[in-house]
């Protein structure tokens, strides 16, 4: 129970992080007076110009869009009292997991790989500092965590 609380805590921070770069990327945070500046608030800060690169999106969907998506998926599968869930039986390794936990697990493990290439493209290849980009990929490896622990 607490783990879970846990993340659904986790996943509202993901969530409003998510939520900030959908809207620098559609071009409504630029010159928004209720964004504070030390969240990256400013035109040609580091967090407006990453949403403008080729890396800010997979087939043409807003990485931050996936994220809410991924973010309200956790959310509702970390809310206790659910009455019926799908089972997953893993027979080789004998594990029966709720089939919708096994494919949290999964995004989430695929959230890691992804957030890690982002990373290294952030670093590496636009030499740009995003605090709230690392700050979200802190958060999908504290989620893929519990998921492990959990799982």
């Amino acid at each position: 129970m607490l783990l879970r609380l846990l993340m659904c805590g986790l996943s509202l921070a993901g969530l409003a992080d998510a939520l900030y770069f959908t809207f620098a990327y559609y071009g409504r945070i630029k010159k928004a007076r209720w964004v504070p500046e030390v969240l990256c608030a400013r035109e040609g800060s580091s967090c407006v110009t990453v949403v403008q690169t080729p890396y800010a999106r997979v087939m043409g969907v807003p990485n931050s869009v996936l994220g809410i998506v991924y973010y309200i998926l956790v959310i509702a599968w970390a809310i206790p009292n659910r009455s019926a869930e799908i089972k997953l039986y893993l027979h080789p390794f004998e594990y029966v997991a709720p089939l919708g936990l096994a494919l949290l697990f999964l995004i989430s493990a695929g959230t890691i790989v992804f957030g890690s290439y982002l990373i290294y493209a952030l670093r590496r290849k636009l030499h740009v500092d995003c605090p709230l980009c690392y700050t979200a990929h802190a958060i999908n490896a504290a989620l893929f965590v519990l998921f492990v622990i959990i799982f």
